[in-house]
């Protein structure tokens, strides 16, 4: 029997961070309290009352750090320093964003604005006359910024780098490629970044974490508030912007508004920043990068935002931040030869493409994006309807039903990992006919503004030509819809490793099962048809598997019970 001595040493002399701010009871036991350890989440202890940690505490966190990023990003019997000197070449993630040679830790509790003794002040000139900024040569600072001491200690935990780094790539890599894998694996982010490169990684953590890991919001709001000091103490870079976009696809993902909303739109302004383009790069700001695989990563880096930019705006048709890619840029090369470096196959086919020309599963998610945003544009439009507005929209319903025919018969697609990286686009593609046809399926004439408000006159001719055109096209996108959904289900009860890896399934494809699904309802209400009805009991499950994953799913459930007629009240059943 444990002396009372010895077990007062086992434990915490206050409650950690999650079970504090949960205001739930916590048994203190380390180094991880039951709850955690029950939850899967990360146990932290903070105490106020101890002193701050010592110098050798933040040491021995830098070492370990280190020691991950060199198991990380240095294959064996490779690794060339290629800085100017050997201090330069073992920087470690901790050691490159603080003060050189000043012998005290680059870690702080809190990550510090910019400090009288930092001296650093952003050039307002780049922003105030740009001309001035380019022909004075204005240097950018160089920010000495310390990395919290929550966020060094979440990436110092067991090997948490090295499996957070193969987590992603195996996962969110897979659909939305836009760090370099190579450049990763050869060291690059790290000896060249500073807190960036620890703000990237705590990003790659927060998106690879399984819902349950990441309900009580500690991991979003360390990830949400280093960010947020970073950019405060004018640390901007593509890492940093690269974290961003994780941070924006993590709030989509989980439905997390409007923060989502505001992210994206942030992601938007960081990239105007940066000179950031499917086509042209500015280097006024990043300089010129001197590998094919950089310049590749920054225009994926563009086309990341914009295609987030476009999903974010599908349910509420708002205006986008990003503008339309130009027609003669570029959209991404193959993937596997972005992810191995091979410059022999490097080919960029230009945005104007047919879409009939085959290309890469990250290519067709960017061409899918291009379309929501055209039907994004088409029903946010206020003109009169006319002819020729008719015209240009079965020309783009044309369009589009022809490139879901291409994708959906693409070579390959009984290959487990193509069916799951192409799904993306091809639910997208499916999405933008929702958008565009939306108010043309009802039989009464629907003024354009949302709420489904009826107006008072007929539909012409031509209208109710549309109509049944519409009515046609979204019953089958819909049908469609559901053999995409059960033939997923079914890949994921045969493969017993994509149960546990749903972050391979892009959260993209969400919308066009809940459309689908809302599209049943409103047929089964009006017919009381027994095949829409099983339509839907076929996707209700398969929305609450994707629901473990990302989040999103069961806020789309959340909102289909203002669809199902068989839980309307009497207040609401008529519209």
């Amino acid at each position: 029997m444990a002396t009372p001595p010895e077990r007062q040493a086992s434990n915490a002399d206050q409650a950690c961070v999650a079970c504090k701010r949960q205001k739930r009871r916590c048994d203190k036991a380390v180094p991880q309290c039951s709850l955690c350890r029950r939850t899967g989440r990360v146990c932290v202890y903070s105490d106020a009352a101890d002193p701050p940690p010592t110098a050798a505490a933040f040491a021995a966190l830098q070492t370990r750090l280190g020691e991950l990023e060199d198991r990380l990003n240095t294959p064996p019997n490779t690794f060339t320093a290629d800085t100017s000197s050997p201090a330069e070449s073992h920087r470690t993630l901790s050691d490159v964003g603080g003060a050189r040679n000043s012998g005290q830790s680059t870690v702080s509790p809190s990550l510090p604005m910019v400090s009288d003794q930092q001296e650093l002040e952003f050039p307002a000139a780049l922003f105030l006359d740009i001309d001035c900024f380019v022909w004075a040569r204005i240097q950018m600072p160089d920010p000495s910024v310390g990395i919290p001491t929550d966020v060094l200690a979440l990436l110092s935990q067991g090997n948490v780098v090295v499996d957070t780094s193969a987590d992603y790539f195996s996962t969110i890599h897979t659909w939305m490629p836009m760090v370099s894998k190579m450049r990763m694996h050869l060291g690059i982010p790290v000896r060249n970044g500073g807190p960036d490169i620890a703000m990237l990684f705590l990003a790659m953590k927060l998106i690879t974490a399984q819902a349950d890991e990441v309900a009580d919001g500690t991991l979003y709001s360390i990830a949400k508030g280093f960010l947020s000091g970073l950019e405060g103490s004018a640390v901007v870079s593509l890492l940093c912007l690269q974290a961003m976009v994780l941070i924006a696809l993590y709030e989509y993902s989980h439905s997390i508004y409007p923060a989502a909303w505001m992210t994206v739109g942030a992601c938007a302004r960081y990239a105007d920043i940066l000179g950031l383009s499917c086509g042209e790069i500015d280097v006024t700001f990043m300089g010129q990068t001197t590998t094919w695989t950089g310049a590749e990563e920054r225009r994926r880096v563009w086309w990341a935002i914009f295609i987030l930019d476009r999903v974010i705006s599908m349910g509420s048709r708002r205006p986008c931040s990003v503008a339309e890619p130009p027609p003669d840029g570029r959209l991404p090369v193959d993937d596997e030869t972005w992810d191995t470096g091979d410059v022999t196959r490097a080919w960029g086919h230009a945005v104007s493409t047919h879409y009939q020309v085959h290309q890469s599963y990250y290519a067709r998610l960017c061409q899918a994006a291009i379309y929501v945003g055209r039907a994004e544009a088409w029903a946010r439009s206020k003109q009169l309807m006319s002819s020729s507005r008719l015209t240009e929209l079965m020309s783009l319903t044309d369009e589009l039903s022809g490139f879901s025919a291409v994708m959906d018969s693409t070579p390959g697609l009984a290959n487990t990992d193509s069916f799951i990286r192409l799904l993306a686009p091809r639910c997208l593609v499916r999405s933008a006919l929702f958008i565009a046809l939306d108010s043309f399926t009802c039989p009464e004439k629907i003024i354009p503004q949302a709420g489904y408000i009826v107006s008072s006159g007929a539909k012409t001719q031509e209208e109710l030509q549309m109509q049944s055109r519409s009515m046609q096209v979204i019953q089958q996108a819909s049908r469609q819809a559901h053999s995409l959904a059960m033939e997923l289900s079914a890949t994921i009860e045969l493969d017993e490793s994509l149960r546990w890896q749903l972050g391979k399934v892009s959260p993209f494809i969400l919308d066009l099962i809940y459309c689908s699904m809302a599209t049943l309802h409103w047929l089964l209400g009006e017919n009381g048809d027994e095949v829409n009805k099983s339509s839907l009991s076929d996707l209700e499950p398969f929305m609450d598997m994707l629901g473990k994953r990302w989040r999103l799913s069961m806020k789309y459930v959340e909102i289909l019970t203002f669809h199902d007629v068989s839980r309307r009240t009497r207040n609401n059943s008529e519209y």
